[in-house]
């Protein structure tokens, strides 16, 4: 599955619908915040037939993450969207599901990080995140998930970058986009998360997931 998180930007997402031949992937929901003053905007668009809509009443990608793994917890494999990328290879999606497989954490060339080393946009085993028992650690509100999965593919021996897969991220940290009001809250959600980073990396956070991806591989 493919969980692709929007917030306020009815409008802007539409460049990453038009950008893609949607239907080979795995199920795509795109999931919005109930409460989204915008969210009526979203409900009257027409959307990629192969897609279903999920509400959900939490901000913040983290806990949205782990409530669609709450929800949809058997996948084969779970990849991250965003609003404000432009996908540019066709078929990536598939193969990116392809290359994750069960355990390893599969993405794409963003262009920014060209040699790899952060697994933006990526495509996760299942059964790793099962092992894991979360799409985000639970004090990881937005910023740095893509880094927690990065650095638990790097211990276990499972990263698989492709640079062949390219995609164009329109983030402003990036210098490709101006700070709306969703990337400001998603700033000010994110207090702290290099700390946080620092903490699973350096306690027991990510040695408790690669001891029981561990066990889980060789029983």
């Amino acid at each position: 599955m493919w969980i692709l998180t929007s917030l306020s930007r009815p409008e802007r997402i539409r460049a990453l619908v038009d950008s893609y031949a949607w239907g080979d992937e795995s199920q795509v929901y795109l999931t919005l915040y109930e409460k989204d003053p915008l969210i009526d905007r979203y409900l009257d668009q027409k959307w990629p037939a192969s897609w279903m809509i999920e509400l959900v009443s939490m901000l913040g990608n983290g806990p949205t993450y782990n409530e669609m793994l709450r929800r949809y917890p058997n996948e084969q494999t779970y990849g991250f969207l965003a609003d404000d990328a432009v996908l540019e290879t066709p078929g990536m999606l598939w193969r990116l599901e392809r290359a994750a497989g069960d355990w390893a954490v599969a993405y794409p060339n963003d262009g920014v990080w060209k040699d790899g080393g952060l697994a933006t946009m990526p495509c996760i085993g299942g059964e790793l995140v099962r092992a894991a028992g979360y799409l985000s650690p639970p004090n990881f509100v937005h910023m740095s998930i893509d880094s927690v999965w990065t650095v638990i593919a790097q211990r276990l021996g499972t990263e698989k970058y492709m640079p062949e897969l390219r995609y164009t991220h329109n983030h402003p940290l990036v210098g490709r986009a101006a700070w709306d009001d969703t990337y400001m809250k998603a700033q000010l959600m994110s207090v702290g998360h290099e700390q946080a980073l620092h903490s699973f990396i350096s306690g027991s956070g990510l040695q408790r997931v690669v001891e029981n991806a561990g066990k889980k591989r060789s029983a």
